[in-house]
């Protein structure tokens, strides 16, 4: 059959058609397109973006497309006020028959508080949260406080992604809704009368997305030795008295202890530089970062553990357990909830304050560990010192200074509470006392500190290499993603090694 010079133009532009753009769902000067469904928030456009704003005694609110999406990558950027718990909804219905119209589906969670469970997958309305952040900490600490965040969702079938600054977030296999609106969330905040916003802006959609538009899967890590034969610890500074309790920040930056000059250093890997975030300390010892930004410190003369914004004031978060003090706080870590494990030994010369030296956990509250009640957990250690979780949250690994060993329990996802306490691993035969601070790596790997080594057991508590150092280690942790950096801090100095792995987060 004879074809048309048309008919293969035709052909030949449709063979050389590029692959489908996304397109926006806001113009950034109308809401044409958008209805408000549920609570009465106020929405409004204010440079280019749209800014939901809290009422007093109104449910949740949404603004939702008037048009339904099945399968596609939806992206934006947000911003949302500290204290205001919001969503973004995709396949979500509102039917007659369903709770008088109730907003139900699947919502991507905006949560800037201290759990950090933003990119969580979350239902509105019907089955809760599907898929949440506690076992994925570099999700958790992707979230930028008072900052433009990038979301993006995949929806492909049954397959849902989401990612928060380009990192894997949530992921599920669900069909039970193949479709519905997309919607911006204005949490109800009860009577509140303190209004609080949530922004979005550059919100865009790519329908049925092809296989080369979704986001690979990672590639397993390598099983190759985390610590490589030319690894060398090399001295950053010195001149200190006894350095301890590192944290990475978000930036990068490595906060750390000098306990006996009741200082909190920050060591800036970008310039090398040492400067001094904070003095009189209350002999702060541990430090750990929450992922909404917030400080926390073990303030062993104190008999503390604070939390600190910014350079504002350290607030007191434990101050005490069945009406006495604690004996000195030492170190910390977070659950995946918002939740604190640290550790109480008594090193003073003075008599203990408590009946026995052990760990805690700080519940948490609107998921900040803020005021929230207090419970011992852990009892039967000589001198807890170092804390660490596993990777997965379900176990808790604690170094007992008194016994030269690292001990296990397992973490009650209900509760919080630990119990089955066995050994793990133990330091150098032959010593009765030792370790201090332990790290962890993105395989699960634990980086202990004890006599003048780091040593690095496997998850199944196999010692896998030793690292040693030219003072007594008291702590390490790993520098941010990419760098490969474990930093140590160790009496007068402050050490960094570069390894075949990176931390955790």
């Amino acid at each position: 059959m004879k074809h048309s010079p048309l008919f293969a133009l035709l052909l030949l532009l449709t063979a050389a058609a590029p692959a489908a753009d996304f397109v926006p769902l806001f113009d950034g000067k109308t809401l044409t397109g958008w209805k408000q469904l549920g609570g009465k928030a106020k929405y409004e456009i204010v440079e280019e973006a749209i800014v939901g704003t809290s009422v007093p005694d109104t449910p949740n609110s949404f603004l939702c497309t008037e048009k339904d999406y099945g399968d596609f990558i939806l992206e934006m950027e947000v911003m949302v006020d500290s204290r205001l718990n919001s969503g973004i909804q995709f396949r979500s219905e509102s039917k007659a028959d369903y709770q008088n119209g109730r907003v139900h589906g699947l919502q991507f969670e905006l949560d800037p508080s201290d759990r950090a469970w933003t990119g969580g997958i979350y239902e509105e309305g019907r089955r809760g949260w599907l898929n949440n952040l506690e076992a994925n900490d570099p999700a958790r600490y992707a979230f930028k406080r008072d900052a433009w965040n990038r979301v993006r969702i995949e929806a492909n079938g049954d397959h849902l992604r989401t990612f928060l600054n380009g990192v894997p977030a949530g992921e599920l296999t669900d069909n039970m809704t193949p479709k519905g609106f997309i919607a911006l969330q204005v949490h109800g905040v009860g009577k509140e009368t303190t209004p609080m916003s949530v922004k979005w802006r550059n919100i865009r959609i790519l329908e049925n997305p092809k296989a080369e538009d979704l986001t690979p899967a990672k590639a397993a890590d390598s099983q190759a030795s985390p610590v490589p034969g030319e690894a060398k610890v090399e001295l950053v500074q010195s001149g200190f008295k006894f350095t301890e309790g590192p944290a990475l920040a978000s930036d990068g930056r490595i906060f750390f202890t000098d306990i006996p000059n009741n200082r909190i250093h920050i060591y800036d890997p970008a310039s090398g530089q040492i400067t001094i975030h904070r003095e009189n300390t209350g002999g702060a010892n541990g430090l750990m970062f929450t992922p909404s930004g917030a400080l926390l410190a073990c303030e062993g003369t104190n008999r503390l553990v604070t939390r600190q914004v910014g350079t504002g004031e350290a607030e007191p978060i434990a101050k005490e357990y069945n009406g006495a003090t604690f004996n000195a706080p030492n170190d910390l870590d977070l659950d995946g909830k918002g939740g604190i494990y640290f550790t109480d030994p008594n090193y003073r010369k003075e008599a203990p304050t408590q009946d026995k030296e052990a760990v805690y956990y700080i519940a948490t509250g609107k998921g900040n560990a803020q005021g929230g009640k207090i419970t011992r957990v852990v009892d039967d250690c000589v001198k807890p010192n170092g804390v660490i979780v596993s990777l997965d949250k379900k176990t808790l690994y604690v170094c007992d200074n008194g016994a030269n060993k690292v001990r296990a329990y397992d973490i009650d996802p209900k509760t919080a509470a630990c119990t089955n306490g066995r050994d793990f691993a133990k330091m150098e035969e032959g010593k009765t006392t030792g370790g201090d601070g332990m790290t962890i790596d993105e395989r699960g790997n634990l980086y202990v500190t004890a006599q003048k080594f780091i040593w690095v057991f496997s998850p199944e508590g196999k010692t896998i290499a030793k690292i040693e150092v030219p003072e007594g280690p008291a702590n390490c942790v790993f520098g941010a993603k990419g760098t490969q950096t474990l930093y140590i801090t160790a009496r007068t100095g402050f050490y960094k090694v570069k390894l075949a792995v990176d931390g955790r987060r």
